[in-house]
């Protein structure tokens, strides 16, 4: 099923502050909410499909704690049903704008109910919320939030702002990714999303391969979207130009990483490595990786001195920027990927990167580009919700 994706460039030009809601206003939607969920789960036991309360506990008490944790475990489509219910779904889906964000962490004002509810789905595969849930050591019996009591209580998985991509966010990322480069282009396009880079680079050969195979001769442009490896969970991106007639030497390689706080980014090294271990060449020859190229850019912030609440975990909307700009580069302008230098590409790829540049090569202010990564991470649960409410109204339909 297509979705619109919600990381369009036009919001980005409304500060945080002008369009969060007020805290009076967040509470009062958040109260109504809770309400509407008491009703919701009252009507569901009356239906007599919940058996598991027992005698100790009043019925107002179980709707107050157990029962929408006995629902979901009743029900593997638990969420899904219930955004059927528009009340809740409108709730669940409200914009931004409807929110009330902390000034300091921008951590969102949600309801108990709410909050217990993403940590419950959490537990079920493909029914995460991104970004809005706790891990499962920090939820109780219920699926609430165990609150950090001592200072070393506390990581990046405690925040909104600062929480990993996960799965779900990696994977309607790579789907938008994917749309954009189906778009008729006269240079051919192929976005990797899977595995790890090592894997990527690896996949990108056997198919200009098996390209060469079905007697394709043209070049191929290769955009990678992935984590360096399953002990770094870094994102990094990458641009390769691949000749079916010379599968294993890549034209062109272009290492796009998101911060670069020297003269090459950190994970340079380890990129070059993994680029000749897929592209191994005889001895006495060019290597693979002598071809690499630094098209990174100064976005991510580095985390020295800086609260945890504060720190840049945004790797995953960095690259999806990148990759996205390459993608409409390649269709528009094929001869600046195939020829232009790696400062015009660099020039150009930063000029259509709207959400994070206000011109080529001028980047943001570091406290823009936060709140535009508040942004992107409150849209993407939206969307994910969106495309679960939807999936389910056409299996029932």
């Amino acid at each position: 099923m297509k979705l619109r994706s919600t990381l369009d460039e036009q919001r980005f030009i409304v500060p945080l502050e002008t369009i969060a809601a007020t805290n009076e206003g967040a509470t009062q939607a958040n109260q109504a909410f809770d309400e509407r969920m008491r009703a919701f789960l009252n009507e569901w036991i009356d239906q007599g499909t919940e058996s598991s309360r027992g005698d100790e506990i009043s019925r107002e008490e179980f709707v107050e704690n157990g029962a929408l944790r006995s629902l979901f475990q009743h029900r593997e489509d638990a969420l899904e049903w219930l955004l059927q219910d528009e009340v809740i779904a409108r709730h669940l889906l409200r914009s931004a704008g409807e929110v009330h964000f902390s000034q300091d962490a921008y951590e969102p004002l949600l309801s108990s109910f709410e909050k217990r509810l993403y940590n419950l789905a959490a537990h079920r595969e493909h029914r995460e919320v991104c970004f809005r849930y706790h891990s499962i050591n920090r939820q109780d019996a219920y699926g609430n939030t165990i609150e950090h009591t001592h200072a070393g209580d506390e990581n990046i998985g405690l925040y909104f702002g600062t929480r990993r991509t996960d799965a779900m966010a990696l994977q309607l990322l790579a789907d938008q990714l994917k749309r954009e480069a189906s778009e008729p282009s006269d240079l051919p396009i192929h976005v990797i999303t899977e595995g790890y880079m090592s894997e990527s680079l690896q996949f990108i050969k056997e198919q200009t391969e098996a390209l060469a195979a079905a007697g394709i001769e043209q070049t191929q442009c290769f955009l990678i979207q992935r984590r360096h490896a399953a002990d770094d969970r870094h994102l990094g991106a990458a641009l390769l130009l691949m000749n079916p007639k010379q599968p294993h030497l890549p034209q062109r390689i272009v290492f796009c990483d998101t911060l670069r706080p020297g003269a090459l980014p950190p994970w340079w090294d380890k990129f070059k490595h993994k680029v000749d271990v897929a592209f191994p060449q005889p001895e006495d020859t060019i290597r693979a990786s002598d071809l690499l190229e630094d098209g990174s850019v100064t976005l991510q912030r580095l985390h020295d001195g800086v609260p945890i609440r504060h720190q840049d975990i945004d790797c995953g909307f960095y690259t999806f920027s990148i990759v996205r700009a390459l993608i409409k580069l390649a269709q528009r302008t094929p001869e600046c990927v195939l020829m232009g230098t790696t400062a015009d590409l660099v020039t150009a790829m930063t000029g259509l990167m709207k959400d994070y540049y206000q011109e080529p090569d001028q980047p943001k202010d570091p406290e823009v580009v936060r709140k535009i990564n508040i942004l992107n991470r409150w849209n993407l649960g939206r969307e994910a919700l969106s495309l679960m409410k939807d999936s389910y109204a056409v299996v029932t339909a």
